[in-house]
Protein backbone atom coordinates (compact mmCIF):
# COMPACT_ATOMS: atom_id res chain seq x y z
CA UNK A 1 0.00 0.00 0.00
CA UNK A 2 1.14 3.51 -0.84
CA UNK A 3 1.33 5.71 2.29
CA UNK A 4 2.92 8.54 0.79
CA UNK A 5 0.23 11.35 0.56
CA UNK A 6 -0.07 13.01 -2.82
CA UNK A 7 0.13 16.86 -3.55
CA UNK A 8 -2.01 18.95 -5.55
CA UNK A 9 1.02 20.24 -6.90
CA UNK A 10 2.03 16.85 -8.04
CA UNK A 11 0.95 16.26 -11.49
CA UNK A 12 -1.20 13.07 -11.90
CA UNK A 13 0.51 11.10 -15.07
CA UNK A 14 -0.44 7.37 -15.47
CA UNK A 15 1.53 5.21 -17.12
CA UNK A 16 -1.12 4.40 -20.20
CA UNK A 17 -0.93 7.90 -20.95
CA UNK A 18 2.92 8.13 -20.85
CA UNK A 19 3.34 5.09 -22.84
CA UNK A 20 0.43 6.97 -25.59
CA UNK A 21 2.49 10.04 -25.49
CA UNK A 22 6.20 7.86 -26.59
CA UNK A 23 3.53 6.88 -29.58
CA UNK A 24 2.81 9.87 -30.57
CA UNK A 25 6.49 11.06 -30.39
CA UNK A 26 7.95 7.61 -31.92
CA UNK A 27 5.68 7.98 -35.15
CA UNK A 28 7.11 11.59 -36.93
CA UNK A 29 10.12 10.65 -35.62
CA UNK A 30 10.11 7.35 -37.58
CA UNK A 31 8.95 9.21 -40.53
CA UNK A 32 11.55 11.61 -40.88
CA UNK A 33 13.91 8.99 -40.21
CA UNK A 34 12.41 6.99 -43.39
CA UNK A 35 11.98 10.23 -45.23
CA UNK A 36 15.54 11.68 -44.56
CA UNK A 37 17.68 8.74 -45.15
CA UNK A 38 17.88 7.94 -48.32
CA UNK A 39 18.55 12.24 -49.33
CA UNK A 40 21.28 11.37 -46.60
CA UNK A 41 22.84 8.46 -48.14
CA UNK A 42 22.43 10.09 -52.24
CA UNK A 43 24.77 12.95 -50.42
CA UNK A 44 26.88 10.53 -49.53
CA UNK A 45 27.15 9.13 -52.54
CA UNK A 46 27.07 11.63 -54.11
CA UNK A 47 29.95 14.16 -53.65
CA UNK A 48 32.56 15.15 -56.38
CA UNK A 49 36.15 16.12 -56.39
CA UNK A 50 38.05 17.53 -59.19
CA UNK A 51 41.34 17.36 -59.44
CA UNK A 52 43.11 20.89 -60.95
CA UNK A 53 44.27 20.10 -64.76
CA UNK A 54 47.52 22.04 -66.50
CA UNK A 55 47.02 22.69 -69.63
CA UNK A 56 49.71 24.22 -71.77
CA UNK A 57 50.49 23.88 -75.55
CA UNK A 58 53.47 22.44 -77.37
CA UNK A 59 54.62 23.56 -81.02
CA UNK A 60 56.59 20.04 -82.52
CA UNK A 61 59.51 21.82 -84.35
CA UNK A 62 60.92 20.89 -87.27
CA UNK A 63 64.46 18.79 -86.42
CA UNK A 64 66.79 21.65 -86.64
CA UNK A 65 69.99 19.76 -88.94
CA UNK A 66 70.70 16.34 -90.69
CA UNK A 67 74.17 14.27 -90.85
CA UNK A 68 74.46 12.89 -93.97
CA UNK A 69 74.62 12.94 -97.74
CA UNK A 70 72.03 13.11 -100.40
CA UNK A 71 73.32 12.16 -103.81
CA UNK A 72 72.33 10.99 -107.35
CA UNK A 73 72.66 6.79 -107.46
CA UNK A 74 72.24 4.16 -110.26
CA UNK A 75 71.18 0.82 -109.11
CA UNK A 76 71.08 -2.31 -111.59
CA UNK A 77 71.01 0.66 -114.46
CA UNK A 78 68.18 2.63 -112.77
CA UNK A 79 68.97 5.66 -111.91
CA UNK A 80 67.75 7.68 -108.58
CA UNK A 81 68.72 8.80 -105.62
CA UNK A 82 69.89 8.07 -101.95
CA UNK A 83 70.29 9.53 -98.55
CA UNK A 84 72.42 8.22 -95.81
CA UNK A 85 72.37 10.08 -92.67
CA UNK A 86 74.78 9.45 -89.65
CA UNK A 87 72.69 11.58 -86.71
CA UNK A 88 70.55 14.68 -86.72
CA UNK A 89 69.19 17.17 -84.22
CA UNK A 90 66.54 15.68 -81.99
CA UNK A 91 63.66 17.06 -81.20
CA UNK A 92 62.04 17.47 -77.63
CA UNK A 93 59.61 15.02 -76.88
CA UNK A 94 59.75 13.64 -80.08
CA UNK A 95 58.22 10.07 -80.18
CA UNK A 96 59.15 8.97 -83.90
CA UNK A 97 60.47 10.02 -87.13
CA UNK A 98 59.20 10.63 -90.39
CA UNK A 99 61.89 10.10 -93.45
CA UNK A 100 60.59 10.30 -97.05
CA UNK A 101 62.42 10.91 -99.93
CA UNK A 102 60.41 11.77 -103.24
CA UNK A 103 61.36 11.02 -107.27
CA UNK A 104 60.67 13.93 -109.67
CA UNK A 105 58.32 11.20 -111.17
CA UNK A 106 56.46 10.42 -108.15
CA UNK A 107 57.73 7.06 -106.54
CA UNK A 108 58.23 7.77 -102.54
CA UNK A 109 60.38 5.84 -100.19
CA UNK A 110 59.05 6.58 -96.69
CA UNK A 111 60.72 5.48 -93.48
CA UNK A 112 59.27 5.13 -89.76
CA UNK A 113 62.17 5.99 -87.73
CA UNK A 114 62.46 5.39 -83.67
CA UNK A 115 64.31 8.29 -81.84
CA UNK A 116 67.03 6.52 -80.91
CA UNK A 117 68.37 5.10 -84.01
CA UNK A 118 70.12 7.52 -85.35
CA UNK A 119 72.22 6.11 -88.63
CA UNK A 120 69.45 5.41 -91.74
CA UNK A 121 69.22 5.46 -95.26
CA UNK A 122 66.75 5.85 -97.50
CA UNK A 123 67.07 5.21 -101.35
CA UNK A 124 64.13 6.20 -104.19
CA UNK A 125 64.79 4.97 -108.12
CA UNK A 126 63.01 6.80 -110.74
CA UNK A 127 60.11 5.93 -113.37
CA UNK A 128 61.80 7.75 -116.03
CA UNK A 129 65.20 8.39 -116.90
CA UNK A 130 66.23 9.33 -113.56
CA UNK A 131 66.77 13.15 -114.38
CA UNK A 132 65.38 16.14 -112.15
CA UNK A 133 65.09 16.98 -108.32
CA UNK A 134 64.32 14.32 -105.71
CA UNK A 135 63.33 15.69 -102.40
CA UNK A 136 64.24 14.13 -98.98
CA UNK A 137 62.31 15.48 -96.23
CA UNK A 138 62.21 14.91 -92.43
CA UNK A 139 60.14 15.45 -89.77
CA UNK A 140 59.32 14.95 -85.91
CA UNK A 141 56.29 13.14 -84.43
CA UNK A 142 55.08 13.63 -81.03
CA UNK A 143 52.14 11.13 -80.53
CA UNK A 144 50.11 11.85 -82.99
CA UNK A 145 51.08 15.20 -84.08
CA UNK A 146 53.68 15.92 -86.60
CA UNK A 147 55.96 19.24 -86.76
CA UNK A 148 56.63 20.69 -90.13
CA UNK A 149 59.46 19.40 -92.14
CA UNK A 150 63.28 19.37 -92.50
CA UNK A 151 63.32 19.52 -96.57
CA UNK A 152 66.87 19.17 -98.76
CA UNK A 153 67.16 18.31 -102.24
CA UNK A 154 69.24 17.19 -105.12
CA UNK A 155 69.05 17.40 -108.86
CA UNK A 156 70.51 14.56 -110.51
Amino acid sequence: MNLAKRSAAAPRVSPGWLAHRSGLLAAPLAVALLLGAPGLAYAAFTARTTAALNVGTYTVPAPASINGTLECTTIQGKKGAAISFTGFAAVARATAYTATLTSPTGPQAVTEIAPEDTTHEVKVLSKGNGKGTYTFTFSARVGLWTGPELQQSVTC
